[in-house]
């Protein structure tokens, strides 16, 4: 908020610091501050100035008529003067409607200067006497300077523009006379001068009384806050002292009571009005006295053990309260000014804490105990201390290295086993050194010790000690028990492994048996042609030499001759291609090579493969794949797999079925990069309780028939390890079986 400059500035500074010619404030914003406080005062002054300039003007028509009759002057000068009235009232309103004071500012300048204008209308139309002139126009610029509470721009202008005004009509319209313009002249120069310095004064007045009463009630405000301030502190104080969970007794530099806060009041269990002002602490141990809340002690016990306390040479009293039962401990401090501030503390919780606290050290583990910073043991357990054949209070103050040289000389620890690391072993610098750590120590009795040390913050070490015989026992002998079973695991797994190649071997071997079969039959007929062909060669030689060949049997011959080669060619053509799609399955299956092959056309390899399984039952596979597709992948692993999934449908998903099924083999890409195929057959299905487990290893609904369980488990591990892909299945009974496989198209290196 905008304070006005306080008023000891005038006595201090020239006025010219704060002041402008024309009395107003420098500041524009202190001048405009204290204008909008004088906002009413301003709007009443402006309503009566504006009142009795109205009525003034209105009622001059009365002398107009006793001057000019009911002449057409007199008429003029009646209008000019009730146009003078309606501006009046208009004025009259807009002053009691305005809301600011600059508003009330423009409103009096311009009714000033309609004043003026009017003034010369009347003027005009009947001439005065110049000395009425100059008279009139004195008491206006009178009127102006010292009655308008308007801003001193707002007022010079009025002047000014009455003075010209004046000056002009008398100049040019008025009748003439030297010594009627000088006594003009003088007039206006002698208002504006008078209405110029009245101004300033009133102004400068008004200002200073304005700067004194800001200054006063400035004054006023911090006295009172001063004073509000300090009830306020006294109130703090008291709440403060009474907010403390502690007693406290405030006692002057003479022995006076200051004051005391409600916990003290109900430590000491004092009564209502048990202490007066001016009671002093002499007045206060005698009531204790009196009342026996000390027991035995008497005054000179109370005074020996205050005085011990301010010469520095104690820093607590404890004392048990008779009537309450509690124990208080005092404690005395001499203030700066020599007053004296005695705190009492409730300690009875604590006391009976630290008694819980020997309690439980006893039953904290197998030993227990606290090294102080001087690393000597300030509590420990009796089981802490019987490992070293002490008691609790013979051990306590003796030091690490202490207890350490009396266990190796009573033998509970071998010299043999000191170890870097161990408690055994450990200097107290490296203890430490080590926030917190558990270690692990054996005695020579064979008893195995769990020690948990940690450093507090105050620089003491806690130690914890946990007898862990039993538990390492049990330790070793889960040890040994994993690593049976470890070896167990490996035992089986390699004999799973060692099963999964020979199911693969068998598979490869079911496949070189059927292939063996398809391959004789074109060789056979192969051999079979070679062989007639042979004959009929033989038989044309033998016509040529006897010279008896003719015509009709060397035709004969050629027809021979072509159609056994039509059919040597055709055999052999067709047993070639059964070779190179066995080498080529049967590589793949024995090898992991990442190469380049076209999907469809290894679908259709792997078919011709298996034709000789295919041919003994009435089943069709359809191969629904794009011509081009190429992948770079394993061609082994999809192999195994294709090959796998046909026999386990072959196997199981027609049993019991006359009718011939069909196996379809979908390939689609989904996405760039990705294959998904898709080994669909409308058998008999899967049951609902076995569909989780078709993938585990030896699980088989054909265990007394030669099922080993293990082919689709191949097919899970051959998708998930080497084609880096999944597989998933889905059936419903009577409505056939599909394993859905995704894999990359390109497989990772």
């Amino acid at each position: 908020m905008l304070q006005p400059p306080p008023s000891s500035l005038l006595q201090a500074a020239d006025e010219t610091r704060l002041f402008l010619w024309t009395g107003e404030f420098r500041d524009r914003r202190v001048e405009q501050m204290y204008r909008q406080q004088r906002l009413e005062p301003v709007r009443t002054l402006m309503l009566a100035c504006g009142l009795a300039a109205t009525a003034v003007f209105f009622l001059l028509v009365i002398r107009q008529y006793l001057l000019f009759g009911a002449s057409l002057t007199f008429w003029l000068d009646a209008a000019v003067r009730g146009i003078g009235l309606l501006i009046g009232i208009i004025y009259q309103v807009l002053v009691r409607r305005a809301s600011a004071i600059a508003m009330l500012d423009i409103i009096g300048g311009v009714g000033m200067a309609s004043l003026s204008t009017l003034t010369f209308m009347t003027w005009l139309i009947g001439a005065p006497p110049a000395l009425n002139a100059g008279t009139l126009a004195f008491g206006y610029l009178l009127v102006i300077f010292l009655l308008l509470p308007s801003p001193a721009q707002v007022v010079l202008a009025n002047a000014v523009y009455l003075s010209i005004g004046t000056l002009t009509l008398t100049l040019l319209w008025l009748p003439l006379q030297t010594s009627s313009l000088f006594n003009v002249v003088l007039f206006l120069v002698i208002g504006n001068g008078l209405g110029a310095v009245g101004m300033r004064q009133f102004k400068l007045e008004r200002r200073r009384n304005f700067l004194a009463r800001e200054e006063a009630r400035r004054v006023t405000e911090a006295l009172t806050l001063a004073r509000q301030e300090g009830r306020r502190h006294n109130e703090y104080q008291a709440w403060a002292l009474d907010a403390l969970q502690v007693g406290v007794i405030l006692f002057h530099p003479g022995g006076e009571v200051h004051s005391l806060n409600r916990r003290a009041t109900e430590l000491l269990a004092l009564p209502a009005g048990a202490l007066r002002p001016g009671d002093t602490h002499e007045t206060l141990m005698r009531f204790l006295l009196q009342r026996r809340d000390f027991g035995d002690l008497e005054l000179s016990d109370v005074r020996y053990h205050v005085d011990r306390l301010l010469r520095g040479s104690g820093t607590i009293a404890a004392i048990r309260h008779a009537s309450t039962g509690k124990i208080l401990e005092f404690t005395l401090n001499r203030l700066p000014d020599q007053s004296v501030a005695v705190t009492i503390f409730d300690a009875t919780e604590r006391y009976a804490l630290n008694r819980r606290l020997r309690h439980a050290v006893e039953v904290a583990g197998d030993g227990f105990a606290i090294y102080d910073s001087q690393d000597c043991i300030a509590i420990c357990s009796s089981r802490f201390a019987a490992l070293y054949g002490l008691t609790a209070e013979q051990a306590i103050g003796k030091s690490f290295d202490d207890l350490l040289a009396l266990g190796y000389e009573r033998g509970v620890f071998s010299r043999d086993e000191r170890e870097a690391g161990s408690t055994a072993g450990s200097t107290t610098t490296s203890r430490r050194h080590i926030p917190e750590r558990m270690i692990e120590i054996r005695t020579t009795a064979g008893e195995w010790f769990l020690v948990h040390e940690r450093v507090t913050p105050s620089g003491d070490l806690v130690v914890v000690r946990t007898n862990i015989t039993a538990r390492r026992r049990m330790e070793d002998e889960l040890r040994r028990a994993k690593e049976e079973a470890e070896r167990a695991l490996a035992d089986l797994r390699g004999a799973q492994a060692n099963l999964i190649l020979a199911e693969k071997m068998a598979s490869l071997g079911s496949l070189v048996a059927g292939m063996s079969h398809e391959i004789s039959t074109p060789l056979g007929i192969g051999v079979s042609a070679a062989s007639h062909l042979s004959e009929e060669v033989e038989q044309l030689t033998n016509s040529f030499r006897d010279g008896q060949l003719k015509r009709t049997d060397l035709e004969d011959f050629l027809e021979t001759a072509t159609e056994a080669t039509r059919i040597m060619q055709g055999n052999l053509t067709r047993a070639a291609r059964l070779i190179q799609a066995f080498k080529q399955v049967s590589v793949d299956q024995t090898t992991d090579e990442v190469r380049d092959f076209g999907l469809g056309e290894y679908l259709q390899e792997i078919m011709l493969s298996l034709a000789p399984a295919l041919r003994r039952t009435a089943h069709r596979v359809e191969i629904d794949c794009a011509p081009h597709l190429m992948i770079r992948n394993r061609p082994g692993a999809l192999g195994q797999i294709v090959t796998n999934l046909l026999m386990n449908a072959l196997q199981h998903a027609y049993e019991g079925r006359s009718e011939p099924g069909l196996i379809h083999i979908a390939v689609t890409v989904p996405r760039e990069g990705r294959i998904v195929m898709e080994f669909r057959d409308n058998g008999k299905g899967i049951a609902a309780a076995d569909l989780p487990r078709v993938f585990d290893p030896f699980f088989t609904t054909k265990r007394g028939t030669g099922g080993t369980g293990l082919g689709l488990h191949i097919v899970y591990n051959l998708v998930s390890q080497v084609l880096g892909g999944t597989i998933a299945v889905s059936s419903r009974p009577g409505e056939g079986t599909r394993f859905t496989i995704s894999f990359p198209q390109t497989a990772a290196s």
